[in-house]
C-alpha cells in the first residue's frame, strides 16, 4: 500500500510539473509575439 502512494505521488508530481513547463512554454511565446507586435508597431510608424 506504501509503495502505491509514493507511486501516486511521484505520478502526480510529473503531470504537475509538465503541467508547468508547458503552460510556461506557451506563456513565454505568447508574450514573444505581443512584444514583436507593440515594437513593431511602436517603433515601425511611417512618418
Amino acid at each position: 500500500m506504501r509503495d502505491a502512494s509514493q507511486f501516486a505521488t511521484a505520478m502526480l508530481a510529473l503531470v504537475f510539473t509538465g503541467a508547468l513547463l508547458v503552460t510556461g512554454q506557451l506563456f513565454i511565446e505568447q508574450r514573444a509575439q505581443r512584444d514583436v507586435t507593440f515594437a513593431v508597431s511602436h517603433l515601425l510608424r511611417p512618418l
